[in-house]
């Protein structure tokens, strides 16, 4: 019996097996069309990037052609930019001949005057811790051109034109303002670098509060003395119509200001003072404190008559 059910049983599974076959063989069918489907999509894809990738690239590379070709235009711009400062620069140097712009030094019996002019008509001379502002107009005449300063400061006289010629180089720092007041005064001023006098503070200052701040004199609508008492020491008072201004240092010994300023050696002048709110009585004169209402209310201060 067994002889005869196995071959049955052996004739099943082989059209089974058959069966599964052919499924499998239909379903590899299938799953290679898809596949070369989808490989000729993936094709057509790489491509259509690759024709993307080579116009971009072509895109770019035409900006870039113009970009090198304005590089020419700019190029050209900062060597004419480079020679015109080069210009500037020569003719500053070596060819610029006027006063401003330049510390101008003068000496009168081993006193240093410095003088510096400025291109709006205006100049600051400096006489150890002491400045002077004024005014100055540069013109021409037969003679030549000519310098007149608006006040007597060093050799210069007031409103009388110095004939004055410049020589030298500005950027050596050897170039002279030779002046002269016709036959009889001539005189000559050189390049330098200004030395600055600074006087030593006070140590162990103790300010008086009441004194600290800026203090003005008015007389007829006119600034006539500014003084500034500061917390540090230092200190100044100014002439304000004659541009006049002595910087220096201050201490206290009960009510008088010894105020030390410098111009050959350091001056000490004992001036008395006393505060009253925004008053001050100082040098023999009644100022007030600047900004304060008191400043408001009263534009001319009282003119006192210094004690002997």
């Amino acid at each position: 019996m067994n002889e005869n059910i196995t071959p049955e049983i052996n004739e099943e599974e082989v059209a089974d097996t058959v069966t599964s076959a052919e499924e499998t063989v239909e379903e590899a069918v299938d799953e290679a069309e898809e596949t070369v489907i989808n490989a000729e999509e993936e094709t057509a894809l790489f491509d259509e990037a690759t024709a993307e990738a080579e116009e971009n690239a072509a895109a770019d590379e035409k900006p870039a052609k113009k970009k090198r070709m304005l590089q020419i235009p700019v190029i050209i711009s900062l060597c004419i930019v480079a020679a015109a400062l080069l210009g500037y620069f020569v003719f500053t140097a070596f060819f610029l001949k006027e006063p401003e712009g330049v510390t101008w030094l003068s000496e009168i019996e081993e006193t240093p005057y410095y003088f510096e002019f400025n291109n709006d008509g205006t100049y600051e001379a400096y006489v150890g811790s002491v400045e002077i502002n004024g005014t100055f107009q540069k013109s021409k005449s037969e003679e030549g051109d000519t310098l007149t300063l608006g006040s007597n400061i060093g050799n210069f006289y007031a409103n009388v034109p110095a004939t004055y010629t410049i020589s030298g180089s500005r950027l050596l720092g050897n170039q002279t303002l030779d002046c002269s007041y016709g036959e009889d005064y001539d005189f000559t001023l050189t390049q330098a670098k200004r030395e600055k006098v600074d006087l030593d503070l006070p140590e162990d200052f103790t300010p008086d509060e009441n004194l600290v701040g800026s203090w003005v004199f008015k007389y007829f609508g006119y600034d006539i003395f500014r003084v500034t008492f500061n917390e540090n020491g230092s200190m100044s008072l100014e002439q304000v119509q004659d541009g006049l201004t002595y910087n220096g240092i201050y201490t206290i010994s009960d009510s008088t200001v010894n105020f030390t300023y410098y111009v050959t050696d350091n001056m000490v002048t004992p001036i008395d003072y006393s505060v009253d709110g925004d008053s001050l009585t100082f040098m023999g004169y009644n100022f007030v404190r600047e900004g304060s209402e008191l400043a408001e209310a009263t534009p001319d201060q009282q003119l006192m008559i210094p004690e002997n």
